[in-house]
């Protein structure tokens, strides 16, 4: 279909017909109109993977690392080699339009959704994300990036007011989205859900028309989060194109006619939307194809081979002392033990949309004792440490499904509030946090309200005191063996279900080893969006979601580190594994703390004092507090949120069989005090102070001079490689042109493997006249192809004015002026960086998108 087919098709359209497409028509499909064979848009979350319409039990799907592990690998080839995989995946869903990448900035080591993001460099970022994009759209798939702007933290993520200076959201929190307009052109963005200087992002003017649409040039489509269109002529006047996800909130038939027949809009803006998802269509083959086939898992050996490599490019080695790493299984130790409580518990990512169901998972006990399996080393193994947020949620070792024997548990569905009447289906789910979010049985109307009865069988482990938890959203009852234990009203508000929820209710109830409990939860309503006494002050998407979560933990009077030092004395050496998983570290809420929660410092502090040879593995998506152990210990492997691939990433590195190439993409400070948002996050009274203004991450550490634990850029390798003979092509920059920083790399030894090493340029503007600058900020990087032992070769770092440039609010433009001089350092990371020469600007440049 060509464009002036879809001039043609948007003039046919009625305008009831045109209103209906800048609607979701449900959750995760856009609207179609048959008369005119336009077709309907599948749309999937996320980062992570295309997960697909189904939030929870999904059909499995590739499981990637994390955003933060994507940026630790610098790699840009990789990144759009991802992006690749993820359109694949993206197509095994029916989709064609995949909600990704997150690329915002990690202005807060606490920040919930960090996990999602590659960095605290804007630079950085954008050239990852462009790549990213490049990828997901070169096999026919649109991409998302999000969430346009500033949604730097979770905390009133719905009405938060991010007050931020000019210049700071032009270089920090716009420029990653600015670079990947330029470098990629994304089909799609998604708006973000707070407000930037009083203003909702989905209806500002100035970030959508003025900024991207006029400045930028970009004509892609805006698509809101989910439940983040607050308007409906103010978002449409200020260029979103679509409400998601569906049925509308704000874009019905009778609101928007309204709101024409009011002059608050007009037919032109709802025209320049509706030509815009036309040519979505068009760019997505849907014309072609509108088939919207069955989900299926496209699990092949190729995806598992990428998805290794991309988990093991990313692992950063923090420490190494004495050969503790690698612990090769040749060495033929005579005990090693694997210990923490994330070693045998899959930890795959962080909580949230992002998170997948995998076709298979792995773990770091798992993995290492495959490595270790013929060698005749004994394993030992100890949990370790209490972690949980919350109660264990009850696993499928000790519940089962009474109809059918399965682990999990049986769901009775009901027409109707309150469960009267006939059963309308039955359905079997595993995980026992179970959310209902558009995937409710066909049999179920949820325009009318539904009621569910959740029931299985519990047989404990251990006779004595046992704790169980509940949690809702939505009024619901907890009863075992008919007697009614918990019963929540649907008005509590707490942590859980995106903060949709209530907080868990503990009790103690004594039980016995063997014997089998009835466990029954009513869910007594859905019914809370028909209520328009109560919908008004609900969160957005609030109404949307149902669900329950039901924790358990046996009687257990251990202690747990003692108990693992106990074993750790007797071991050659012992592997740790830390951290935090999807509960501390989630969508809907902001980390609340900065330690290693739970025992895990004391579990730390007891291996270290009884076995010499002690590597600790961390698990996380930001940093944590390692000042109270990482002087006790002789290893330390950051492996972030690794996907499905968690366990045999982490072993491959630990065994030796892969040499470290991830580089720190975050500052990690040695005092929460030192990060640059302390004073300010996450803020008050809905609003935070971005006051610390263009110095984000490792500007600020500059700034102030102040040592981090380590820096940005930081990673070991099992080589050690210099970095030498630093020079520059040219000595002056002209408009349109570039600079090329040229240095050597050569691979010294320490392992006979090759090994992969990154190089990052950084500039610095002497003697800046007008505007204040960071003392240095990045302005490329590369990373080398793997060298041998005594090999080395030759960098080459383009920098153009796009990477010098700072952004002027006079001129409302990029901005290099006549006269600079900008030194320029090339280096490992931001602590260990070499002059290599300096750039002289002999005319001013200037330019507001591109030059």
């Amino acid at each position: 279909m060509s464009r002036v087919d879809v001039e043609k098709t948007l003039s046919q359209l009625t305008l009831q017909e045109k209103i209906s497409l800048i609607a979701g028509a449900s959750t995760w499909r856009t609207s179609a109109v048959s008369r005119l064979g336009i077709p309907n848009l599948k749309v999937s979350d996320g980062p992570s993977g295309a997960r697909g319409q189904i939030f929870g039990e999904n059909v499995p799907a590739a499981f990637l690392p994390s955003g933060v592990s994507l940026g630790a690998t610098w790699d840009v080839e990789l990144l759009y080699e991802l992006g690749q995989l993820l359109a694949d995946e993206c197509k095994t869903k029916s989709a064609r339009v995949q909600l990704a990448p997150t690329m915002c900035i990690h202005r807060h080591p606490l920040g919930g959704r960090n996990f999602e993001s590659y960095s605290e460099d804007p630079f950085l970022t954008g050239k990852l994300a462009a790549a990213h994009v490049r990828g997901i759209q070169s096999r026919g798939v649109g991409a998302t990036p999000k969430h346009f702007v500033a949604n730097d933290e979770e905390t009133n993520r719905f009405h938060l007011n991010c007050v931020i200076q000019t210049r700071a959201l032009h270089e920090v929190y716009l420029l990653p989205f600015q670079v990947v307009i330029r470098e990629a052109d994304p089909w799609c963005m998604m708006t973000a859900y707070n407000k930037v200087n009083g203003i909702h992002c989905d209806m500002s003017e100035h970030l959508l028309t003025e900024v991207a649409r006029k400045a930028w040039g970009w004509d892609g489509v805006f698509i809101s989060d989910w439940g983040g269109t607050n308007s409906t002529a103010a978002s449409i006047n200020a260029g979103l194109d679509l409400e998601m996800g569906g049925p509308a909130a704000h874009r019905t038939q009778n609101k928007i006619m309204k709101a024409i027949e009011d002059g608050t809009t007009n037919v032109q803006h709802i025209d320049h939307s509706v030509n815009r998802i036309l040519q979505l269509l068009v760019k997505t083959g849907r014309f072609e194809d509108s088939s919207d086939n069955p989900e299926y898992c496209g699990d092949t050996p190729e995806k598992r081979e990428v998805l290794f490599r991309a988990a093991s490019s990313g692992a950063v080695v923090l420490k190494n002392e004495r050969g503790a790493l690698p612990i090769k299984p040749s060495e033929q130790l005579k005990r090693l033990a694997i210990i923490g409580p994330n070693a045998q518990r899959v930890v795959a990512g962080g909580g949230g949309s992002s998170y997948i169901n995998a076709p298979y998972w792995t773990s770091v006990y798992g993995s290492l004792q495959e490595r270790f399996a013929e060698t005749g080393t004994q394993i030992d193994y100890a949990v370790g440490a209490k972690v949980n947020r919350y109660l264990p949620v009850m696993s499928s070792s000790v519940a089962r499904n009474p109809d059918t024997g399965e682990s999990g548990g049986a769901i009775d569905w009901y027409l109707g509030h309150d469960m009267t009447g006939l059963v309308q289906a039955v359905t079997h789910i595993q995980d026992l946090y179970y959310v209902s979010f558009g995937n409710t049985p066909a049999e179920i109307t949820e325009e009318t309200g539904f009621s569910f009865r959740f029931r299985t069988v519990l047989t404990p482990k251990t006779t004595g005191k046992h704790q169980l938890s509940f949690a809702s959203i939505g009024p619901a009852k907890l009863y075992v063996d008919d007697e009614i234990l918990i019963q929540l009203s649907g008005e509590e508000k707490g942590s859980l279900f995106f903060t949709y929820g209530s907080d868990e209710t503990i009790i103690e109830k004594d039980l016995a080893a063997g014997k089998e409990y009835n466990i029954t939860v009513e869910v007594d309503s859905h019914d809370r969006q028909l209520r328009t006494d109560v919908v008004d002050s609900m969160d957005p998407m609030e109404e949307k979601f149902q669900g329950f979560r039901l924790g358990y933990q046996e009687h257990d009077e251990r202690n747990l580190p003692n108990e693992a030092a106990g074993i750790a004395q007797h071991c050659d050496a012992t592997v740790v594994v830390v951290g935090r998983d999807k509960e501390w570290e989630t969508e809907g809420q902001d980390i609340p703390i900065f330690e290693l929660p739970g025992e895990q410092v004391e579990l730390i502090q007891q291996v270290a004092a009884v076995c010499k040879r002690t590597i600790v593995v961390v698990q996380a998506g930001t940093p944590v507090d390692m000042s109270p152990w990482i002087d006790q210990v002789q290893g330390v492997l950051y492996t972030w949120y690794q996907g499905q691939e968690l366990g045999n990433s982490a072993a491959s590195i630990i065994c030796g069989e892969v040499n470290p190439s991830g580089r720190l993409p975050i500052t990690f400070p040695k005092r929460i005090q030192d990060c640059p948002a302390f004073s300010s996050f996450p803020g008050e009274q809905g609003e935070i102070q971005y006051s610390e203004g263009l110095h984000v991450g490792y500007r600020w550490w500059d700034l102030h001079d102040t040592e981090p634990l380590f820096p940005v850029g930081f990673g070991l390798s099992y080589n050690t490689f210099e970095i030498s003979d630093g020079s520059l092509s040219h000595s002056s920059l002209l408009r349109g042109g570039d600079v090329v920083a040229t240095a050597r790399v050569h691979n010294r030894g320490g392992c006979t493997m090759p090994g992969r090493q990154t190089v990052i340029a950084w500039c610095s503007q002497k003697a800046t006249r007008r505007l204040s600058r960071p003392k240095k900020q990045i302005c490329g990087f590369i990373k080398t192809p793997p060298l041998r032992v005594g090999e080395s070769c030759q960098v080459q770092i383009s920098i153009d004015a796009y990477s010098l440039a700072m952004y002027d609010p006079g001129q409302a433009a990029w901005v290099i002026d006549k006269g600079s001089q900008f030194d320029i350092l090339v280096g490992p990371h931001a602590r260990d960086v070499a002059l290599v020469g300096t750039i002289d600007v002999l005319e001013e440049i200037s330019f507001v998108h591109t030059m």
